[in-house]
């Protein structure tokens, strides 16, 4: 069935209207931590100058230093910040299966390191950081020949939460020129629009774009018309469709920091922090003023003098009468009262913005600390993140990395599976950033140690106590646990390869020295070695137990 405006531009005004609460909030955080976000309206020209509301910059500097400890312990380009694997753990240990899995990640690190992933990330961290919510849209840039992602100020976007709520449903009011129009969409513009292109192609037209699960699909066809996610593009003006389509998977990552179940739209720390901001700036305001009052304080001066004064440096003012003198007026103020509020207001927003975890996890390093110590330090201060990072995982960085998959898989770029996969298996995603493997290290490394340790104060007492441990899942999880590259681990078949190796070689020595004693022995009774052999003798033992061992070699 098609799509008609009247029915996306109902929709649109209904998500707007639910909306329309938070907008206020985020005016305020935009305003006073995020300045060059605050301009809300979609016809604003560029460059545009935020009023100068902010009067002290513990916000933004707070703000800034958790998206760069977020940047670089999470998705840093420096690092290998995620890794691949089966859902179902024995696909794993197949072979082939990991080294094919370690050429997917090769392939999918060059196309993020091509794209502009790492730029739009920073701006979707500090979206997510200042207003709660960030938006991102991913797209298969064909005439590039690269992923595309584009971080959408939340001014032009409305969501929807699925049941299961994650976010499923986007709608987008955006602006883009006549131009800027007909490259993308060219002759599929309404007659209209075409004619605005030729007469002011730098002229400006409200997009909008909607992408929604697709309840009336035919499962039969794999056409753009019928994939799970509706896409539609209207010009506002015009009230006419652009372009329909559909993708496989959700184009959108839509991130909230932290979201009240009864809630829409995310919270976040600035959010949580907007008082302190609030009442900071104000005592930043004030002390300015005060010390603008200090430097430039009121002053008395003779009315006679009146026009004739000179306030100026190396300034001349002349009198007649010694009373007739300009003077300053003393306010008796003591200007610092508020310097000790303004360092407590500093630290509470400092700690509401989680900074002190990424410079402890930087300091850490320098420190004459173990690097046991240091990892159980790093794992207590990242653990409090858990809930935040848990989150992000689900709502970006896992549909990120889907969505990337399956666009490089279209194009392509991807090697063949190994046949060990051709009955298919899901992929599961692990993330390996410096942040990811604090927290895991400290959830999972921790029960790998303190159960080790508590073998080892057992076994003098009950020496069996070794037989309850799988040593080779012992070592695997915590080799898993501190993040050793997947290359470097030897699969299952190999390791029982290598051993039975090893026992056939340990045989084999066995053997030869036994062969070697033999030798020894008949060569010490050569002399004895014509006279008849006695039925019970050692002798005739040897020779009945080599006579067996030659039938066993030649038996087929």
């Amino acid at each position: 069935m098609a799509i008609e405006y009247e029915d996306i531009s109902k929709r649109l005004e209904d998500l707007k209207r639910s909306r329309k609460p938070w907008e206020a909030m985020w005016k305020d955080i935009t305003d006073y931590v995020l300045p060059r976000r605050s301009f809300w309206d979609l016809d604003a020209t560029q460059g545009q100058k935020p009023q100068a509301k902010i009067f002290d910059g513990s916000a933004l500097q707070a703000l800034q230093l958790m998206v760069d400890g977020l940047l670089g312990y999470l998705v840093s380009p420096k690092i290998k910040w995620f890794r691949l694997g089966m859902e179902r753990k024995e696909l794993n240990d197949l072979p082939g299966v990991a080294d094919y899995l370690e050429l997917v990640e090769d392939v999918m690190y060059a196309e993020f390191a091509r794209s502009n992933f790492y730029e739009a990330m920073s701006e979707f961290f500090l979206d997510a950081g200042s207003i709660g919510t960030a938006v991102m849209f991913v797209e298969d840039d064909v005439s590039e020949k690269r992923i595309l992602f584009s971080t959408r100020h939340i001014k032009e976007v409305y969501i929807a939460e699925a049941h299961s709520g994650l976010v499923d449903t986007v709608y987008r009011e955006y602006v883009l020129s006549n131009r800027q129009a007909f490259q993308s969409w060219g002759n599929n513009l309404c007659e209209q629009r075409l004619q605005d292109v030729k007469d002011n192609p730098f002229g400006r037209m409200h997009v909008i774009h909607a992408v929604f699960p697709r309840k009336d699909r035919d499962y039969s066809k794999i056409d753009v018309g019928n994939k799970p996610c509706a896409s539609v593009y209207f010009d506002k003006q015009h009230t006419e469709k652009i372009d329909e389509g559909g993708f496989d998977l959700f184009p959108y990552l839509v991130w909230r920091w932290r979201k009240n179940s009864d809630e829409l739209y995310g919270r976040s720390p600035a959010a949580d922090a907007i008082q302190d901001i609030l009442r900071i700036n104000q005592i930043g305001k004030t002390s300015l003023q005060a010390a603008q009052l200090a430097v430039e304080p009121p002053l008395n001066v003779p009315e006679a003098m009146k026009g004739l004064e000179r306030i100026v440096p190396r300034g001349y003012n002349y009198y007649r009468k010694a009373d007739e003198m300009i003077f300053p007026i003393n306010l008796g103020q003591n200007y610092p009262l508020g310097k000790e509020e303004q360092e407590e207001l500093k630290e509470q927003i400092r700690e509401t913005f989680r900074t002190r975890i990424f410079v402890l996890m930087e300091q850490l390093e320098g420190t004459n600390k173990t690097a046991t110590e240091i990892r159980e330090i790093q794992g207590e201060k990242a653990a409090v993140l858990g809930a935040t990072i848990g989150r992000l995982n689900s709502e970006t960085l896992n549909p990120c990395i889907k969505r990337c998959y399956m666009i490089c898989e279209k194009n392509g770029l991807l090697p063949p599976p190994p046949p060990m996969l051709a009955g298919g298996g899901r992929i599961h995603v692990e993330f390996q950033g410096p942040l990811a493997q604090a927290q895991k290290r400290y959830h999972e490394s921790q029960g790998v140690v303190a159960g080790a340790q508590f073998i080892q104060g057992m076994q003098p007492i009950f020496p069996e106590a070794l037989d309850n441990v799988d040593a080779d899942e012992l070592i695997r999880i915590g080799m898993d646990s501190q993040g050793m590259p997947q290359r470097v681990i030897r699969e299952k078949p190999q390791v029982t390869q290598i051993r039975q190796m090893r026992q056939a070689a340990m045989e084999q020595q066995k053997q030869e020295a036994l062969d070697l004693e033999e030798d020894k022995m008949l060569a010490g009774n050569a002399a004895k070695l014509n006279e008849p052999v006695k039925p019970d003798s050692l002798l005739a033992a040897m020779a009945k137990a080599k006579a067996q061992k030659q039938a066993a070699e030649v038996k087929p």
